[in-house]
């Protein structure tokens, strides 16, 4: 007879066990993925940095390089699209819907007037993407004349491309400080729970900021954690209460107070109760701030990072076409040897080059990992912890977040930054080149001044010589005998000195001639190396950017616009 009581604890046991595994799983991701919006934030706002510094670099190397392109060369035409701004989603519609729904009904059960802020916000700020909108282009033929002007060209796009993040910017929170506490200490959980609504809301639309959603829910799935885990050990203790007293129910043993089982079971049931409430509670909450606040930042930012990569695809569509004239530079045309300044500037723009490749690996890694840490937390969210089902809304929203993460992982920019680091070898190999060249160039120095002191030496030699032979020194004796013979031994000696400085001279002066022709022969090598490597690696750059943003805004736009299938049905 108690067979079954027994299977019915031990599925219950069983159950509590799985809601805590599942509980402790959704705390470390949510865990993550506070930590990965935080290296998202600094990652994007490192990667924007890297595009100015890029483009400062190279404009200044171009200004080094008088390099200019050939009259015969195409000039390039670049078409910019102007996309009119789009209807918000029909999913961010369905989480607007909801929660004026449930703002509806808490101010009718306080007795107030309701006003919906979201609907004014929405009135005057219009989210979303244009799918299939109406697009305006202009054309603009643009010729540049030489490596300075083509890197100036360059620079305008790449600021286009910079500013174009600053949505993100905005979403991930990338400028601001967080508490340095972090999320995992008391004062940082308390922060987010007790903290004035003023704290948590972005005063300029009047949402809460997504750091501090995240905070939040980060805070409640460690109360949640601690409720299941309170709530399962109550539930032991009271299936040992329940079984002591069935047993004495059924056994009628002497000498056992039988109220006092009943006693102390009515108090482990009130107590699981109230833990059960207690879970209730959490998942309540937990289920509030997705369903609301964290489904609208989540569409925000997919759609934010939509649009940037759609910008970004056309300013490097333009870049990719100005960078189509450096065919026509040449290098013959310029001998002009490298000066300690542009070679600076090289080896800046080689560590530049460098810094965008770092920066748009790790962009790339963390915004994968903070999309699947989410959208992992998303999907175990889905299934119930205290007994009720996932909205529709958190359903949606979990296929969302596993669409996006599937589209990151399949978009690799690979060939990116194997393009990057192609060129950023090819500025380092010029850097070789140029130094090469400088240290011939002090070796020219260093034998032109040895040269120039030879023949200072000469000419006093020889001036000593022909002095030797002044008209009074032929007529004076010196004890009785005449200086002749003296002054022809000196004028022997002076005669074979003069000789011997005129040898060395020779000498040095083919020494100098021979670095001069290295020197020579140098510049050529760098101006050589410095045409290719700008010609072949520097396009294949823009090239293969603006192939990544096409592929990663077409997925994107593919991710966007499925909700639109499924979410009907929701509003």
């Amino acid at each position: 007879m108690g067979a079954a009581p027994s299977r019915e604890g031990d599925a219950a046991r069983a159950a509590a066990r799985e809601h805590t595994k599942r509980c402790r799983e959704r705390r470390r991701l949510m865990r993550e993925a506070v930590r990965q919006r935080r290296l998202l934030a600094a990652s994007h706002a490192a990667y924007l940095r890297s595009l100015g510094v890029v483009a400062s670099t190279l404009t200044r190397f171009a200004v080094g390089e008088p390099l200019p392109v050939s009259d015969h060369t195409p000039p390039a035409v670049i078409v910019q699209r102007a996309v009119a701004p789009s209807s918000p989603p029909p999913l961010l519609r369905a989480i607007d819907q909801r929660r004026r729904e449930a703002s509806q009904q808490q101010q009718q059960e306080d007795g107030g007037v309701f006003v919906d802020v979201g609907a004014v916000a929405a009135a005057t700020r219009t989210e979303g993407v244009v799918v299939g909108g109406a697009e305006e282009e202009l054309r603009m033929v643009v010729r540049h004349r030489s490596l300075a002007e083509v890197a100036a060209g360059l620079e305008e796009y790449f600021v286009k491309a910079s500013v174009a993040g600053d949505a993100v910017s905005s979403l991930l929170e990338a400028a601001t400080t967080e508490y340095k506490g972090g999320s995992h200490s008391f004062l940082g959980a308390l922060c987010c729970l007790s903290a004035p609504a003023v704290d948590r809301i972005d005063s300029m639309s009047g949402r809460q900021r997504h750091s501090a959603t995240l905070q939040q829910l980060l805070a409640w799935e460690k109360k949640l954690y601690k409720d299941v885990k309170a709530r399962e050990r109550l539930q032991i203790r009271h299936d040992k209460k329940l079984a002591a007293l069935s047993d004495q129910e059924y056994s009628r043993k002497i000498r056992v107070d039988i109220q006092k089982l009943k006693t102390a079971w009515d108090r482990a049931r009130a107590q699981l109760e109230a833990a059960s409430r207690s879970v209730d509670t959490s998942a309540s909450a937990i289920a509030e701030l997705r369903d609301t606040h964290l489904g609208r930042q989540l569409l925000g930012l997919c759609h934010a990072t939509l649009d940037m990569w759609r910008a970004m695809r056309q300013h490097h569509e333009a870049q990719s076409l100005i960078a189509q004239q450096l065919r026509g530079l040449s290098s013959r045309t310029s001998m002009e040897p490298t000066t300690e300044i542009h070679h600076k500037a090289t080896r800046a723009l080689e560590a530049a080059m460098n810094a965008w490749c770092a920066a748009m690996a790790a962009v790339a890694k963390h915004q994968r990992d903070y999309v699947h840490a989410v959208g992992g937390w998303l999907k175990l969210t889905l299934a119930p912890v205290n007994g009720a089902e996932a909205s529709p809304v958190a359903a949606e929203l979990a296929a969302f977040a596993d669409r996006w993460g599937k589209v990151l992982d399949r978009v690799h920019c690979v060939d990116v930054l194997k393009s990057i680091k192609g060129f950023a070898a090819a500025a380092r190999a010029v850097h070789a080149l140029q130094s090469d060249e400088l240290r011939v160039a002090r070796r020219v120095r260093q034998h032109t001044r040895e040269l120039d002191r030879k023949s200072r030496m000469l000419r006093q030699v020889e001036k000593s010589y022909y002095d030797s032979y002044l008209p009074g020194g032929m007529s004076l004796w010196h004890w009785g005998r005449p200086m002749w013979r003296d002054d022809h031994l000196q004028a022997r000696e002076a005669r074979n000195e003069v000789a011997q400085r005129r040898d060395e001279i020779a000498a040095c002066r083919k020494m100098v001639e021979d670095e001069m022709r290295r020197h020579a022969k140098a510049i050529d090598a760098t101006r050589t190396a410095t045409v290719t490597s700008v010609q072949e690696k520097l396009p294949a750059v823009f090239q293969a950017m603006a192939a990544f943003s096409a592929s990663l805004a077409n997925s994107l736009e593919a991710v966007c616009r499925a909700p639109q299938q499924n979410t009907h049905t929701l509003q």
